[in-house]
């Protein structure tokens, strides 16, 4: 098998054409407008997945002081109470009074946990997330590895991943118009995360979801047997071709999509105007 790694997102590409995934390997840089309107997208859905998991971050730490502030009052009223009763020193009383100042503290923390909880629902429930634990890139306590199968040659990391009672779910999101349905590269590639995350941690997971935006409702790709034997499928044709054994050409007959390609100006096979008849 090939030491050349293949990546989800290259499974993507291959799903696309494989040509323009060779042309990719082989040092051809994607062009186009739509390439960097693509990136400034994507790195603005990152920003706000980062917004979200930084306010969570937040609203724990802020719970966590608040705990420990409400515990030391306790035990200072405690203390105080049992000076006053048991040994009648005035220094019950100055506890007392300094158990009224942290008090005042603990109440500004509670406003500070009660906004931070009322933003993170906020953001939870523009972006459709639910209740799940979010493990993502870049994240504060840094969850998301990379996921690898050295069994199939594959990594990736998925934009993040929904954890909730013991289940993980990959997701993708994509910075198109959301389709009907999900292109098949894009199921492609969720279907690769879905592999990784079932090499990884030995539970299959009930499929990915692919989100083309944040506040869109996502497309939930089912991991069935199906799709698993079309991910093996072209795993299999991308290893052969890095391997050297077989080529790789155009799979399609759609001029429309190779105008579309940001590969387009160094393919050798691109469709640049439609066949003879209209029919494509």
């Amino acid at each position: 098998m090939s030491k050349e790694v293949i990546s989800a997102s290259e499974m993507e590409r291959y799903g696309y054409c494989p040509l323009s995934w060779w042309l990719g390997r082989t040092g051809v840089d994607a062009e186009g407008s739509e390439v960097a309107s693509g990136l400034e997208k994507h790195q603005e859905i990152g920003a706000s997945l980062k917004t979200l998991l930084h306010e969570e971050h937040k609203s724990r730490e802020t719970s966590s002081t608040l705990l420990a502030v409400v515990l030391y009052i306790g035990i200072l009223v405690l203390a105080a109470l049992f000076i006053l009763w048991h040994i009648g020193s005035n220094e019950g009383n100055i506890m007392i009074i300094v158990s009224l100042f942290f008090m005042l503290g603990a109440s500004f923390l509670l406003y500070r946990l009660l906004q931070s909880t009322e933003r993170v629902d906020k953001l939870r429930d523009d972006y459709k997330l639910g209740e799940g634990e979010i493990e993502a890139p870049d994240d504060l306590t840094a969850k998301s590895p990379v996921l690898k199968s050295d069994k199939h040659n594959l990594a990736g990391r998925p934009d993040y991943i929904l954890h909730e009672d013991g289940v993980r779910i990959p997701v993708e999101v994509k910075t198109g118009r959301r389709p009907r349905a999900p292109f098949f590269s894009h199921v492609l590639q969720a279907g690769a995360y879905c592999l990784l995350v079932e090499e990884m941690y030995g539970k299959s997971p009930p499929g990915g979801q692919l989100r083309y935006g944040l506040e869109t409702e996502p497309h939930t790709v089912e991991w069935e047997p199906k799709l698993k034997a079309i991910v093996l499928e072209k795993l299999e044709e991308m290893n052969d071709a890095l391997a050297g054994r077989s080529e790789v050409h155009r799979n399609h007959n759609r001029p429309g999509k190779c105008q579309n390609c940001s590969r387009r100006r160094g393919c050798s096979e691109r469709l640049d105007k439609p066949p003879a008849g209209g029919n494509t």
